[in-house]
């Protein structure tokens, strides 16, 4: 979720003296905050700075204070903080600014623009602060900017109440839209810190399904939905999950259709009912889900989805099947580069040629495996353990020349989509 925001202007008020100045200021600061208002930064600030030079010819305190703090929106607008913190502070030295939420938030949006973390989250508490309750709108977004600033500066749980504070502003101020994808925020955040019991997570998902009623945007409903379904499931809530990539699944058609989507949403499905161990089940959404990123030529999505496949195969003990596809996958994978991904590919083609009885193909797999996560991101202990282990299981057997009486599985992370 992204929230597009512009540091806020304000227009100069009435100056008793010079009237054919006063005008033009007037109305050279309305088109500026007009433009400011339609992401025109640059006209704004042409605007601004003409607004400035007539003001800065009058004995007009005011008028100058508020010349410089539309000035110094518009060059934080425009990608140049640091003067348009230099503005502000000048405006500052001429005496108390009338809104100070505003003048704290453009002092934030600078520092947050500047890549100063630390003293954004200062000034954005600062700028929640001095607003009126009435001031709801400008509450949330604060909260909102406050939420991300929060997370660049590591401090996962405060961003994921600034996002549950900046949903109920919303809601008051009948924004359920922004008031749900910030719920939905919320969420995510408080799963990530891991700071947060599992009542307190549900809880919040609760009331982000609840909102997504008011919800008329059919796009962003089903793009909820699927997150939603995708913060159960990371809850190991799988029904529930399920339950909401169905809902997501019946908007992607007529108008809303997408084969991204539908493609997306298939392998999702297949995911969760590998994770509920119904592999008959799952068969169908994994093979379309690979069917569909073929033909969008996403070679990667399309070997996670063969790759799961070939795990729900190998749980079924058709193991020829299994093989097949985890071939399949391991192909995909080296044509995108996927090291991660091969190494999955060769785990899970070790322990099918385990369970077939051909030991050498087993250990030639496991071995490879173990070289590709050496070479990849991978960086789990557990991991390089499970497949060392499986490697000295083969190795037994196959010097003592035993046939294996039984398998052990494959990795059994089968891999969902984020996002469409």
């Amino acid at each position: 979720m992204a929230f597009t925001l512009v540091s806020r202007s304000s227009e100069v008020q009435t100056i008793s003296h010079h009237p054919s100045i006063q005008d033009e200021i007037q109305k050279l600061s309305k088109a500026g905050t007009t433009s400011l208002k339609n992401n025109e930064a640059a006209q704004a600030l042409s605007m601004f700075k003409k607004a400035y030079i007539l003001a800065d010819g009058v004995p007009d305190t005011q008028s100058q204070k508020m010349c410089l703090f539309n000035l110094g929106a518009a060059y934080i607008a425009m990608g140049k903080p640091k003067k348009g913190l230099k503005c502000l502070l000048k405006c500052k030295s001429k005496g108390a600014v009338e809104k100070d939420g505003d003048f704290y938030f453009n002092i934030a949006a600078a520092y947050d623009e500047m890549k100063e973390y630390s003293k954004a989250v200062k000034f954005y508490q600062r700028a929640i602060s001095e607003y009126r309750p009435s001031e709801t709108q400008s509450i949330s977004d604060a909260l909102i900017k406050l939420g991300y600033c929060s997370v660049n500066v590591g401090d996962l749980p405060s961003a994921a109440r600034s996002f549950r504070l900046a949903s109920h502003s919303y809601q008051k101020a009948e924004k359920t839209e922004d008031a749900t994808m910030a719920m939905r925020e919320a969420a995510s955040y408080m799963i990530r810190s891991q700071r947060f019991s599992k009542a307190e997570v549900l809880e919040t998902l609760t009331e982000c399904a609840q909102q997504c009623s008011g919800i008329t945007n059919q796009d962003l409903l089903g793009k909820l939905y699927n997150h939603i379904g995708l913060h159960y499931a990371e809850m190991m809530c799988f029904h529930q999950a399920g339950k909401y990539f169905i809902k997501a699944m019946q908007i992607c058609s007529g108008a809303n259709f997408s084969i991204r989507k539908r493609a997306v949403l298939l392998q999702n499905l297949g995911a969760i009912y590998n994770a509920l161990c119904q592999y008959e089940n799952s068969l169908r959404y994994h093979g379309e889900a690979a069917h569909l990123y073929g033909a969008l030529r996403e070679r990667n999505a399309q070997g996670q989805s063969l790759c799961n496949l070939a795990y729900a195969y190998s749980q079924l003990k058709n193991y020829d099947m299994a093989e097949y596809y985890y071939q399949e996958a391991l192909n995909a994978f080296v044509d995108v580069g996927d090291l991660y991904g091969q190494q999955q590919v060769c785990e899970g083609l070790g322990a099918t040629s385990f369970c077939l009885g051909d030991l050498d193909q087993a250990i030639s797999y496991y071995k490879q495996a173990l070289t590709l996560f050496g070479k990849s991101k991978e960086t789990s202990d557990l991991s390089r353990e499970r497949v060392l282990g499986k490697l000295r299981d083969a190795v037994k057997y196959q010097t003592s020349h035993q046939c294996p009486v039984s398998c052990r599985d494959g990795f059994s992370n089968t891999t969902a989509a984020s996002i469409w």
